[in-house]
């Protein structure tokens, strides 16, 4: 009898352990690219730390891009995702490639200030000094442009010299060191320049900028030849804007997992300034996007004769969003 109570356990272990490792092998892979550690990110984190894919038939997992621009990792075909702000791929239509789209975006904040040091009271007083942004090109750089000339009247180059540094912390490290005068701080690291005592001059939320700030963008063709596979991951994005908005225990346990380093009041400002501009459906906005060109002309003046429209690509948010899913999970 024993015997049998032993085949029938080993036979149950192994149709288990069989029916898992079937389940595991029609996951679909799926790479995603990211291009920053700030709190607007998380969502992305929440999905692959949960798990949330495989309830979508998805092996889901996600790489750092780092200072390769995530367009880049699209373009190549390395990745068929990225997250990242939308300057990449608005910048590429504006030069004439315009294989690349947005079907998402997280958020339209930027959560980004310009900070300098004590002795440096307004903006205005930064004229003739030096101020540290992004990699030229990039949102950090084209922002300051933006703000010193359409807000404050300096115009870069001439009345301000920028200076980029490559990434935010290393920004952070020259403004503590003098070796600039100001610098723009995207969350975390403008609540480290806040805890560091540096000056805050301005942020750029409150001065009403919206910007297609952490957006899902994919190849156009993407969209042609495989919705689903889009479709399937951005339910994974609503998924995780919904844990972050509802969970923030397991939202600051996946903070510590990628923003390493950081502390706990920095993460708590993160998680607090971040969970209200997280959009519960987010649907990526032609009018935002024809704000940023705007913007993005004080650099590149075809920007003005840039179509919006084409950038944006909202069919697969709108058919989620209609469907009722984005109600269910808040149960709308």
């Amino acid at each position: 009898m024993r015997g049998w109570i032993h085949i029938i356990a080993s036979f149950f272990v192994l149709s288990l352990v069989s029916s898992n490792a079937f389940a595991a092998a029609r996951l679909e892979p799926l790479t995603v690219g990211y291009s920053n550690f700030t709190g607007t990110y998380a969502p992305l984190w929440i999905a692959v730390e949960e798990h949330i894919g495989a309830k979508y038939g998805l092996d889901l997992k996600a790489i750092y891009a780092g200072r390769i621009r995530p367009q880049q990792l699209l373009a190549t075909g390395e990745v068929p995702v990225v997250l990242a702000t939308a300057t990449g791929a608005i910048t590429s239509h504006i030069l004439g490639v315009k294989d690349q789209v947005l079907v998402a975006t997280i958020t339209n904040k930027v959560g980004t200030s310009l900070f300098a040091k004590n002795e440096i009271r307004t903006v205005e007083d930064l004229k003739g000094k030096i101020v540290a942004t992004g990699r030229p090109g990039a949102f950090l750089d084209a922002m300051v442009r933006y703000v010193l000339r359409s807000k404050f009247g300096l115009v870069p180059d001439r009345d301000v010299k920028l200076l980029p540094s490559g990434e935010p912390s290393l920004s952070l490290q020259a403004l503590e060191r003098g070796v600039v005068d100001a610098a723009a701080m995207s969350s975390p690291y403008m609540f480290i320049a806040r805890k560091a005592g540096l000056r805050e001059l301005t942020n750029f939320d409150k001065l009403g900028i919206e910007y297609p700030y952490t957006s899902v963008t994919v190849l156009r063709q993407t969209v042609a030849k495989n919705p689903d596979l889009v479709e399937r991951f951005l339910k994974c994005v609503v998924e995780g804007i919904y844990i972050f908005k509802t969970n923030k225990t397991k939202t600051v346990a996946v903070f510590k997992r990628y923003m390493k380093g950081a502390d706990d009041d920095i993460l708590e400002e993160t998680y607090q300034s971040t969970r209200g501009t997280l959009e519960d459906a987010p649907h990526p906005s032609v009018q935002v996007v024809k704000g940023a060109l705007d913007m993005l002309s004080l650099q590149y003046p075809q920007a003005k004769q840039t179509d919006a429209s084409l950038i944006v690509e909202p069919s697969l948010m709108k058919k989620i969003d209609d469907s009722g899913f984005v109600r269910a999970l808040y149960k709308k």
